[in-house]
């Protein structure tokens, strides 16, 4: 079952731990692959360590919009990372999906 939008709309202290156990679903090639969330990690903009921090800027313009856009960033020059926004739109936050 889809997760409704709403369900987005909260926090990211509040998402982190109710995507837990949740399934990260991806379709390619024609079949679907799914993949159990088991580790995830909140980012407000009060947090040194959130892309927000500083303000907006082009590379994390997707978090300023409203909960439920997934992204993937290259962090570090090798390491892609999928993080789902949360809240609502102008506040920038997201939830770091760390483990599958």
């Amino acid at each position: 079952m889809k997760i409704p939008h709403s369900f987005y709309s909260r926090s990211a202290e509040e998402l982190a731990p109710l995507l837990l156990g949740k399934l990260l679903c991806r379709s390619t090639d024609g079949r679907v692959i799914r993949y159990r969330i088991t580790e995830t990690e909140a980012y407000m903009p009060f947090d040194s360590a959130c892309h927000a921090h500083r303000g907006k800027t082009k590379r994390n313009a997707v978090m300023f919009g409203h909960g439920g856009f997934a992204y993937v960033y290259l962090c570090y020059g090798i390491h892609n990372l999928l993080n789902i926004v949360s809240g609502e739109e102008g506040s920038p936050q997201a939830v770091l999906i760390r483990g599958v």
